[in-house]
């Protein structure tokens, strides 16, 4: 079945999450006849040496993004919580804002590290999740920019240590903390990266092609766990 836009808007609309311009519709149908060669190759030629050898490296790349998107997903978790005890509580109360200075700049690596690795992908998917997590520091620029924090020109983070370090725990938090939203999907999504690095570890060279085109049946069987 082709996706149509009516079927995303409404999930869109539904959810109150809205969709890129270059949306997830958009690279899955343009990519659904592409990328399929390398599991038919695989099965129909018997090359087993090939496909372990495929197998192991799909392993890796896979295992990298997993570890890239999950300590994504525990900074910006961190840095999102706004009950007693937080990040954000203990600064206040301290007035020292090293631990979030740290946890930021922890955050920012992996950020730079879940991004490379899904450049690096062919998975539809994983470019939608690309490009959202990219959107994410286009949206909330103005907030980021005033504690030094800004968006490299191809994508990912790039900070100043020193207006990071000189920049006061209100302006950290309207960035940074769960009343801004950006923490709280980053930690979000990329959650969902991580998941889906695991769960498709074991898939691109038994059924699923590499553009996501089965992938996207577990995506749509699951779109209410995706969209929160």
């Amino acid at each position: 079945m082709r996706i149509t836009n009516q079927i995303m808007q409404q999930t869109a609309k539904r959810t109150g999450i809205p969709l890129q311009q270059n949306s997830l519709l958009d690279i899955l149908n343009k990519s659904s006849s592409s990328n399929s060669l390398l599991p038919s190759v695989g099965k129909s030629s018997g090359l087993g040496s090939t496909n372990a050898f495929l197998e192991k490296l799909n392993d890796k790349s896979s295992k990298q993004l997993k570890d890239a998107a999950q300590s994504l997903s525990d900074y910006a978790s961190n840095l999102a919580e706004d009950k007693e005890g937080s990040l954000f509580a203990k600064a206040e109360a301290s007035k020292d804002t090293s631990e979030l200075v740290a946890q930021i700049k922890g955050m920012a690596e992996a950020y730079n590290k879940t991004l490379k690795y899904l450049n690096g992908s062919d998975s539809a998917l994983n470019k939608f999740y690309q490009q959202e997590l990219n959107s994410y520091l286009t949206d909330h620029a103005d907030a980021l920019k005033k504690v030094g924090v800004t968006k490299k020109n191809g994508g990912g983070i790039s900070i100043d240590e020193e207006v990071l370090k000189a920049a006061d725990i209100e302006s950290l938090k309207a960035a940074f903390g769960g009343a801004s939203g950006f923490s709280e999907k980053v930690s979000y999504v990329s959650g969902r990266v991580a998941e889906n690095a695991r769960v498709s570890s074991a898939g691109v060279l038994g059924g699923y092609d590499s553009g996501g085109k089965d992938f996207w049946n577990y995506f749509t069987s699951n779109m209410y766990d995706f969209w929160g």
